[in-house]
């Protein structure tokens, strides 16, 4: 069975003499310290960021739920649908959460929001951007006025940029209110690795380290990554395939836009939906490919489909052409 379902790499990004060569470099008996700052490094370059604004923790989702901790007393937004581990991380702490609908075409209406959050004060937003499931990049205009909703009501907006690097980069909103999470299970392909990174602001970046650990990422997994984030070519070549494979997935789903709805995606899957879109799932199911499908009403006629092997595509073309005739 071929996963397209999981939303991660469909390649391991480290070779097996690496994999060899950092756990033999890893010294179990000590804390991770210089581990951890040659990431912060390595990372922050890459990205623009300052090293001294950005810290760990064993992968995003502990991030999301230490965002709520720490910031969501009076109430947790998002939207709807969005990445579901929103909700029941706020539902874990009993602590009232808010859903702003979506269009039936899946778009958001910002102006509601807005007007959402001035009516119900939430004193934290979270939004996954480029959108998850949708793919979708949100406008500029639209963040930065999300960013200012909270701003009014003395709330914190944190910007789930799991998906950033596939997508074009955009202008951020500033501000000590405003958090950027992300993660290296995406892009990178890291997911078993457990790394989340934060980047904050002054009073907020310690407000969101205070209860952190001061060692929140183990030094094999630190290795792993530095292994990956020291090889600039390497890191190039993996990025080309994952992108090259998204390719391939829109030349595969092209081929029926005619049947269904293929939303364009600023991420490492394709969002569909329409009458027949459950219809190319359960078919494309029983020739081997496993695409992610949803309980949830709102999302009883859409299917996702997360980029695979490279090989892959081949039989899954036939199998989409079958299907269509």
């Amino acid at each position: 069975m071929v996963s397209m379902d999981r939303n991660t790499s469909p390649i391991v990004p480290l070779s097996e003499e690496q994999i060899i060569k950092a756990t033999k470099n890893t010294l179990i008996n000590l804390y991770p310290d210089k581990e951890l700052q040659r990431f912060k490094r390595l990372y922050a370059t890459r990205n623009n960021f300052d090293p001294e604004l950005i810290e760990l923790a064993n992968g995003s989702d502990e991030w999301l739920q230490k965002f709520i901790f720490t910031f969501g007393e009076k109430g947790v937004m998002s939207l709807n649908p969005d990445f579901v581990m929103y909700q029941v991380y706020t539902e874990q702490v009993a602590v009232p959460f808010y859903q702003v609908d979506c269009k039936p075409d899946f778009s958001f209406d910002f102006n509601e929001i807005s007007k959402q959050i001035s009516e119900k004060e939430p004193s934290l937003f979270l939004i996954s951007n480029p959108h998850n499931p949708t793919g979708k990049l949100f406008k500029e205009e639209e963040i930065e006025q999300l960013a200012d909703a909270m701003a009014k009501v003395g709330g914190y907006l944190v910007i789930d940029e799991a998906y950033v690097e596939f997508s074009s980069d955009y202008q951020r909103p500033s501000g000590e209110h405003v958090i950027i999470v992300r993660t290296l299970s995406k892009i990178y392909g890291l997911a078993g690795l457990r790394i989340g990174v934060a980047v904050a602001e002054g009073e907020t970046f310690e407000k969101i380290t205070r209860f952190n650990h001061p060692y929140p990422v183990n030094s094999l997994s630190l290795n792993l990554a530095n292994e990956l984030f020291s090889n600039e070519t390497q890191l190039e070549e993996l990025i080309h395939y994952q992108l090259e494979s998204k390719r391939l997935l829109e030349k595969s789903l092209q081929k029926v836009r005619h049947l269904i709805h293929v939303n364009p995606s600023s991420t490492n899957y394709l969002f569909t939906y329409g009458e027949k879109a459950v219809s190319l799932a359960d078919f494309l199911l029983k020739k081997g490919f496993q695409a992610r499908q949803y309980r949830e009403p709102l999302l009883a006629n859409a299917v996702r489909y997360s980029i695979i092997p490279l090989e892959n595509y081949e039989e899954l073309e036939q199998a989409i052409r079958d299907w269509s005739e």
